[in-house]
């Protein structure tokens, strides 16, 4: 998309924030989702959220979609867990998604306010940190409250420690 250039893109039109700011691109993402044969086999996660209002007009746009097509089942909907207001909300949105996943790399980053793409701090950025370990811990113990099942991606879900 031609989007404007940004001070700080990471912190920017990124994500739910995009699907916001052009709905109609949101929207025809999700009718195409719906074409998915068996739809039950399809997960849409959305990135950046931060709030559970967010969460709740994304699923209130699938259900309609789906109800226009007549689809007695939609997609599992889940958040990503990928900024520190997602992981201290993880109870209240694990009650309206089928699903929280833990985006560990930009959790990292942003909780530790370190660029992981930084040379000079890349390496610093410690997906171990005990300040993220506890937005993690949090994050699973909101999920558990709603019997919801929590995914890892990122660096940290490849690390056996």
């Amino acid at each position: 998309l031609p989007l404007p250039v940004e001070a700080n893109p990471v912190l920017g039109l990124r994500g739910i924030r995009l699907a916001q700011a052009r709905p109609e691109l949101l929207d025809q993402q999700l009718r195409a989702l719906l074409q998915v044969s068996p739809v039950q086999r399809c997960r849409v996660m959305l990135p950046m959220v931060t709030e559970v209002a967010e969460l709740l007009h994304i699923r209130q746009r699938l259900d309609l979609f789906a109800a226009e097509l007549g689809l007695s089942q939609r997609p599992e909907l889940g958040v990503m867990i990928e900024v520190p207001a997602a992981a201290l909300m993880a109870e209240q949105l694990a009650e309206h998604t089928d699903f929280l996943s833990i985006g560990t790399n930009d959790l990292s980053q942003y909780t530790l306010a370190m660029d992981r793409d930084h040379a000079g701090l890349a390496a610093r950025v410690d997906a171990l940190h005990p300040a993220l370990l506890r937005l993690i811990a949090q994050t699973c113990a909101g999920a558990r409250r709603h019997g919801r099942w929590v995914g890892v991606c990122g660096a940290l879900a490849s690390d056996p420690l």
